[in-house]
């Protein structure tokens, strides 16, 4: 799991960086991080609505989003630096590109779906 989510903020920075951007690596770990902070807030909606018939609550959605912002720091250039010699010379490019694109639209309509599905008549 570690190997894919570095994978993502790879090619979120690769992305970034092909337009001519500066600071990719923070880029890519805010996007990164953005994915996993959704789909525990999916997980956590469906936790709260199935088992205690809760809603997911601003205090939930703020410490997620703090974990998230304070996790985004942890990943520097020199780890993008790496991951960009690893990935040089990698097959399928484009493919894994959309598929990466995929995960990102597919997490974020996941929590689309957690939150219309969870939420009380």
């Amino acid at each position: 799991m570690k190997n894919f989510f570095l994978y993502v903020f790879y090619r979120v920075a690769k992305i970034y960086e092909d337009w001519g951007e500066q600071y990719v690596y923070i880029r890519g770990s805010v996007v990164a991080f953005t994915t996993i902070g959704l789909i525990a807030l999916s997980i956590i909606t469906f936790v709260l609505f199935f088992f205690f018939d809760k809603e997911l609550n601003k205090d939930i959605i703020w410490g997620v989003l703090i974990v998230v912002a304070i996790l985004s720091f942890t990943l520097k250039e020199k780890k993008f630096k790496e991951l960009r010699e690893k990935y040089k010379n990698e097959t399928h490019k484009k493919l894994k590109g959309w598929l990466v694109f995929l995960y990102i639209i597919g997490t974020l309509f996941l929590y689309i779906v957690s939150l219309y599905v969870c939420r009380h008549p």
